[in-house]
């Protein structure tokens, strides 16, 4: 199948660094998570497969969550995964000649947010310096609460798009 134009592209090369980016401070076992996330994140870009993204993310969620990286790394690769989950979620037919102005402007609220809740985090972090499980154990259920959330304005979106397509 042919990839869906540049933006496949740029979906593949955000969610490969949302992968690769944490497996510097992770265990030995991880790189098989991640490799599993890469093929994901390929699957997604070139062969339109929709759970692409999700696992590519969880498989960078669970890499994360078992690495021993700092405060300023995690939310790094918080904003590499809204970023890969912006540009994957870009239509299909998108591409710079069909004037991706109006998609872009629907995901600038989520783009505020996710910049938002990242300096949060960096700031309660920074004033509050225990480490827990229970911490982790919050980030990922804020995670995954943040997805369930964001599931059905996207496919909302996508059904309501108003990409000229041509």
């Amino acid at each position: 199948m042919s990839p869906r134009g540049p933006y496949a592209y740029l979906g593949a090369a955000l969610g490969l660094a949302t992968v690769a980016w944490p497996l510097a401070w992770a265990p030995g076992w991880a790189y098989a998570v991640a490799s599993a996330g890469a093929i994901a994140v390929l699957a997604a870009a070139f062969a339109r497969w929709p759970p692409g993204p999700v696992l590519a993310v969880a498989a960078a969620i669970l890499t994360c969550a078992f690495s021993r990286a700092g405060t300023l790394v995690l939310a790094a690769e918080g904003l590499l995964i809204l970023c890969y989950l912006l540009a994957a979620s870009a239509p299909a037919g998108l591409s710079p000649r069909a004037r991706p102005g109006s998609w872009l402007r629907q995901q600038v609220l989520g783009a505020v947010a996710g910049l938002i809740a990242s300096g949060a985090v960096l700031a309660a972090l920074a004033l509050h310096q225990v480490s827990s499980a229970w911490l982790t154990a919050a980030g990922l259920a804020a995670a995954a609460g943040a997805y369930l959330i964001a599931l059905p304005l996207w496919r909302a979106s996508r059904r309501d798009s108003d990409v000229d397509v041509q």
